[in-house]
């Protein structure tokens, strides 16, 4: 929709000049400051349309590519950030990996300890009860 009242508007826009210029063929002078020159003025406007049409896509062309060097290096940049935080991400699980690792171990040799612990007091009590009840039987 908007190319087409783009379109249109560019018709009305060439028809107007069109009408301008045909309603304007009378000589003129043209001073360029070193030459004057006389030419139809139909031609005046045309061609200072076709000079402004022409610095309007010369500075639209210079801003496009602007924003398109821009766009890529942008582009890179996430792109290499994707890459730096995929890396970063992997270290970590890496990391968490060991780090869960190690405190599993801990956790096997404290429960370890823990039984061997709970059999020497059972062995103790054992004892203990053994050698009390020896006693009062003597």
């Amino acid at each position: 929709m908007r190319k087409q009242w783009s379109t249109v508007l560019l018709i009305a826009l060439i028809l107007l000049v069109v009408i301008f210029s045909v309603l304007n063929v009378d000589p003129v002078n043209i001073n360029f400051g070193f030459t004057i020159l006389e030419m139809p003025l139909v031609l005046v406007i045309i061609g200072t349309f076709l000079i402004g049409v022409l610095i309007a896509v010369i500075w639209s062309t210079t801003i496009v590519m602007r924003e398109r060097a821009n766009y890529k290096k942008t582009t890179q940049k996430i792109g290499q950030l994707e890459t730096e935080q995929a890396e970063k991400e992997k270290i970590l699980k890496e990391q968490h990996k060991n780090e869960e690792e190690k405190l599993q171990n801990k956790i096997d040799h404290l429960m370890t300890e823990n039984k061997d612990l709970n059999r020497r007091i059972h062995n103790l009590e054992v004892g203990r009860a053994g050698h009390h009840n020896g006693n009062h039987s003597k």
